[in-house]
């Protein structure tokens, strides 16, 4: 999403757009009625709520589970996605007839636009799919949002954002979720839902699960899908942050970091450190959720966090007693390069520039994690047969495979594809021939990739 000056030269208005907005942050007068209103929308947690235990998955496995993670990129990732799903939907699985890869897929994790598909696909189920298209893609969620440059929009996304509560996460429950929660999830039979956001507080991200919430003392299951979906998209300034209460000052229950096996890793450190400092730094009272993506812009993170936790987690119980292979797809919709900075000795500009830094430092975290991914997916599958063998007591319970599936816009070096590729920024809205174009691209590379082809033809 990007904003939207009005008709004159550019260089004018934005002239006059910082004389506007260095008078309008001094103004007593308009912080009312131009900050953006974002209360708390979770409730504490009670002996009730913490006592209930997720039901278990009512869909049935077969012998193949697919792991997806969606990518952070706007509508241009959704779009990317659900060209991805639309091809597994229609490749049928080995168990059945009538079964397909995408009634396989047992956990899904998005961020972003990514986790905007990844919470439709975990909600409504494969069967809900095609009306994805329909119900985001075909529609124009940047129409109900703040664009305008304005002196009210500047001074809102001075304090804080200029789109709050009120925009994208009230489209998003409007035409995607339908009021669900994230409790909701555990009814459907869907996919298992990783989604994340950014703690601005303690740099360290936010996973939308009950471990995260017990942290804070609150309740996982009455907390809103679309704000969970909204604050892992919510970049900086144009949003303003999701705000969580902690509880924990007052919290009846005990709270705080969940035991997580020692791994030596540094960014597990840093997030024990973040969930035990929520249980007793007096001043952390609330929490300021920011796009997902600024942590982990693949969701591969999220996805290894998963894994470090007592087997058979990620996977479903039932899934990982049935479970011969398990496929790791990974659709990266991210853009490496771009611009015109190098044709010119001017510039970069104060935009370019900005969004160039956020990008690189982004890129090279993604690409530090497909390194890490598969590395970690190995002693996962180490541990998850340790544990199969001792619950299943049989001998093949050993008879366990994984496979990993990478596809990436970055890939792709016709020129004149590539070209179109770099124009479709980070926005929320495409036109209809952008999304048939990107939904083309991921369906194009999934059938194309030889790891994919050599999983089909030995089903």
């Amino acid at each position: 999403m990007v904003l939207k000056p009005p008709s004159q030269s550019t260089a004018g208005y934005w002239k006059k757009a910082r004389k506007v907005l260095g008078t309008a942050a001094l103004s007593v007068g308009l912080t009312a009625c131009a900050s953006p209103s974002n209360l708390p929308s979770n409730l504490p947690l009670t002996e009730i709520t913490a006592s209930a235990r997720p039901r278990s998955s009512t869909a049935r496995p077969g012998t193949t589970a697919v792991m997806l993670a969606l990518s952070g990129g706007g509508a241009r990732s959704a779009a990317f996605g659900y060209g991805v799903l639309s091809t597994l939907a229609e490749q049928p699985a080995s168990e059945e007839t009538g079964r397909t890869l995408a009634d396989d897929i047992a956990v899904v994790a998005g961020v972003s636009g990514g986790g905007m598909l990844a919470a439709y696909l975990a909600l409504h189920g494969p069967s809900g799919i095609p009306a994805f298209k329909r119900d985001y893609l075909d529609q124009d969620p940047e129409a109900s949002l703040r664009t305008a440059i304005t002196p009210d929009n500047l001074l809102r996304g001075y304090r804080g954002g200029i789109n709050d509560l009120t925009g994208l996460a009230a489209w998003l429950d409007a035409h995607l979720y339908h009021g669900a929660t994230l409790g909701d999830l555990e009814r459907t039979g869907g996919p298992r839902l990783l989604l994340h956001a950014t703690d601005l507080y303690n740099r360290a991200p936010f996973s939308f699960d009950r471990e995260s919430f017990r942290t804070i003392c609150s309740d996982y299951t009455t907390f809103p899908l679309s704000h969970a979906v909204a604050a892992s998209a919510a970049v900086p300034v144009l949003f303003a942050p999701v705000v969580l209460e902690n509880f924990n000052p007052v919290c009846p229950l005990a709270s705080g970091a969940p035991a997580t096996p020692a791994t030596g890793s540094a960014v597990i450190s840093h997030l024990q450190e973040t969930q035990a400092r929520y249980a007793t730094a007096p001043d952390l009272r609330y929490l300021k959720l920011l796009d997902g993506g600024l942590v982990d812009n693949l969701a591969a993170r999220n996805l290894m966090r998963s894994m470090r936790r007592p087997a058979p987690s990620p996977l479903p119980v039932a899934t990982a007693r049935e479970v011969r292979r398990i496929i790791v797809i990974v659709a990266d919709a991210s853009l490496r390069v771009g611009g015109d900075m190098s044709t010119t000795t001017d510039g970069p500009g104060a935009l370019d520039a900005i969004t160039a830094s956020i990008d690189a430092m982004v890129d090279n975290s993604s690409r530090a994690s497909l390194d890490r991914l598969e590395e970690e997916t190995r002693r996962w599958r180490e541990r998850l047969i340790r544990w199969r063998c001792d619950a299943m007591q049989t001998q093949d319970c050993d008879k366990l495979e994984i496979k990993f599936v990478r596809l990436s816009l970055a890939d792709i070096r016709e020129p004149e594809t590539r070209a179109r590729i770099l124009q479709l920024h980070n926005k929320l809205s495409l036109k209809a021939d952008e999304v048939d174009f990107l939904s083309g691209l991921g369906r194009r590379l999934l059938v194309a990739n030889l790891q994919y082809r050599r999983i089909i033809a030995a089903r």
